[in-house]
């Protein structure tokens, strides 16, 4: 059986996810920026346990080798996990940003105050 050839993968994939849900659970990783890479690995134990589903699908799809088709579907995947990885980034630059440029007004604010209070009491003592 096809089964006993691939469950290390299958096994491999599933302890991964688990480390991946317990960093979630630890809040160390946000469950928005792993759902694709958990998505992966449950994919990945999928094609493990059910390699003879894969084969038909990689045959009907014009591929020869099953192998080739792993590694197309791997490619992309990885592919999709690095565009959202960037997305994420862009997300994180734009809010720093945008708190430094606040911070700055908010610091401008507050030097004036200071101005205008040292005004008034400068005022008040003479």
């Amino acid at each position: 059986m096809t089964f006993e050839r691939y469950w290390m993968f299958a096994a491999v994939c599933v302890f991964v996810a688990l480390f991946l849900v317990r960093m979630v659970v630890a809040e160390q990783l946000s469950l928005q920026a792993s759902l694709s890479f958990l998505v992966l690995l449950v994919l990945g134990a999928t094609v493990a346990l059910f390699p003879g589903v894969t084969s038909w699908l990689a045959y009907r799809m014009g591929f020869t080798l099953p192998s080739n088709f792993f590694f197309s579907v791997l490619i992309a995947a990885l592919g999709f996990l690095h565009l959202s990885a960037l997305v994420h980034l862009s997300r994180v630059q734009q809010r720093s940003v945008t708190l430094t440029q606040e911070l700055a007004l908010l610091q401008e604010k507050v030097d004036r105050a200071m101005r205008a209070i040292e005004k008034t009491s400068a005022a008040g003592r003479s």
